[in-house]
């Protein structure tokens, strides 16, 4: 049992609350997910089963699309639902709202909220916000806003507006701080009402299956090959079985392209993950899944 599962985390579970479950469900330890999501967030969880741990990596730097519900008029401490209320004040009508929500696309500088895994002296941003400790240098990061654009009407309640947006970015995003900056550039306090991953790289919610689905045996794995289908890919002879198999080094004429490359069997099992050597006319392996032989 080798590859990647893509899970609906449900809300009030952490990612790694997940993990836990699925540890129990499956048999195994060994288990990992890329692109943490927060516990009031739902969607898809990129989770590597055994061997499929030793390919997060090149998975972690996908890009991310989510669907958020934005609440205007009122901010929480933790920028989601489920903090609380610091600052409200009354909408009576938003305008420019699709301006606003455009000025966000390109390059977007955004500071990570406090309650945040984030790492800040050697402790979690969270540990100094559950304390009441505020960290004013926080550091930045800049993030790419693919796209972004409003898919609902605005709908008052009970002094707020809420409405839905879709927003396709870099990885690093926190939807609740731009959902907050969103608001600041109405002119109101505004937190993340609601949150669900849609997509993460390749991997979109419509193929994700839920705990209640994992736990029946309802689901699939996708495969360690097929997870990295953006990469170059060699299909091997026998002649290198014993090359990959011991991890050495692949003279660079069995290649057509020098970059990150997964070799496969004649059946699209991967053997291994190679890379063009830094100093010798060589790849050399990254990643080997097979075991080593004499």
């Amino acid at each position: 049992m080798d590859g990647i599962l893509l899970v609906n985390k449900p809300i009030g579970y952490t990612s790694h609350d997940v993990i836990n479950v699925l540890r129990g469900i499956l048999k195994t330890r060994k288990l990992g997910h890329t692109g943490t999501l927060d516990p009031d967030a739902t969607g898809v969880l990129v989770v590597g089963v055994n061997k499929g741990t030793k390919i997060m990596k090149y998975l972690n730097n996908d890009e991310k699309t989510y669907l958020s519900t934005i609440a205007i008029g009122q901010s929480t401490d933790t920028l989601d639902n489920s903090g609380t209320i610091i600052e409200k004040k009354n909408v009576q009508k938003l305008t420019a709202i699709d301006e606003v929500l455009n000025s966000f696309k390109g390059l977007y500088t955004q500071t990570p909220p406090m309650y945040s895994a984030i790492k800040y002296k050697g402790k979690r941003l969270y540990e100094y916000a559950r304390k009441g400790i505020i960290i004013d240098d926080i550091p930045s990061r800049i993030i790419e806003v693919f796209d972004i654009k409003r898919i609902s009407d605005i709908i008052y309640a009970d002094g707020l507006a809420y409405f839905d947006y879709v927003v396709h970015s870099s990885k690093g995003l926190y939807v609740r701080t731009l959902s907050y900056d969103i608001g600041k550039k109405l002119n109101y306090p505004a937190h993340n009402y609601k949150l669900q991953r849609l997509k993460a790289g390749k991997f979109k919610i419509e193929d994700s299956y839920t705990l209640d689905e994992i736990q029946k045996g309802d689901y699939q794995l996708i495969s360690l090959s097929n997870a990295l289908s953006d990469l170059n890919k060699l299909v091997v002879t026998d002649e290198l079985m014993h090359h990959i198999k011991n991890g050495m080094a692949i003279s660079l004429k069995y290649f057509d392209n020098y970059s990150l490359t997964r070799l496969v069997d004649q059946d699209d099992n991967l053997l291994a993950i190679y890379d063009k050597h830094p100093t010798e006319s060589k790849m050399k392996a990254i990643n080997v899944f097979l075991e080593k032989v004499d």
